[in-house]
């Protein structure tokens, strides 16, 4: 585990330390003009890169971090690869959401703003669920603490991700 945390340490370091903390002392007016418009098909691309790095680096985290008998992880595995494709799926759903995001924040009206949001808390609720649902199927091959212990990785890396994405996007105007 400790490989992770330092791993995680540094990417939320390099994160910190990277920022441009006078952009804080600027008015919000000044903020607004130097702000880069966001690229949906640059957004898309982040995505896809992160999901196939992640995929392999994920693996490689949870394998060294949990230790499975021969017989759980003749039955983790495949399962795990069945999460990922319906996490994926409700990943896709961010992507949409992003994509209104991109095409509105510039001039965002009151009710937009009211949709969007509601949209984005509707898709944390589904985000929250499948991790439940996918709990009680680990569960049943693997022992709970193990797939606590699953969860709880996959938590850590989504909050990085989550953090850098944040990061990238405007605030509405």
């Amino acid at each position: 585990m400790k490989s992770f945390k330092a791993k995680l340490f540094i990417a939320l370091f390099t994160l910190t330390v990277g920022m441009d903390w006078t952009v804080l002392a600027q008015d919000s007016a000044a903020r607004r003009a130097a702000e880069p418009a966001v690229d949906s098909g640059n957004l898309r691309a982040f995505i896809a890169l992160a999901r196939s790095d992640l995929k392999t680096e994920k693996t490689a985290i949870i394998a060294q971090n949990i230790w499975f008998t021969e017989d759980e992880a003749f039955a983790f595995w495949p399962l795990h690869s069945e999460y990922n494709v319906a996490l994926n799926k409700l990943l896709d759903q961010r992507l949409v959401l992003l994509g209104d995001y991109a095409a509105t924040y510039k001039d965002m009206t009151d009710d937009e703003a009211t949709t969007l949001a509601n949209k984005v808390f509707d898709w944390e609720k589904k985000r929250t669920d499948l991790k439940r649902t996918w709990f009680k199927k680990f569960s049943k091959v693997v022992p709970a603490k193990k797939a606590a212990q699953f969860f709880q990785i996959e938590n850590q890396i989504n909050t990085a991700l989550d953090l850098q994405l944040a990061a990238a996007l405007p605030l509405i105007r």
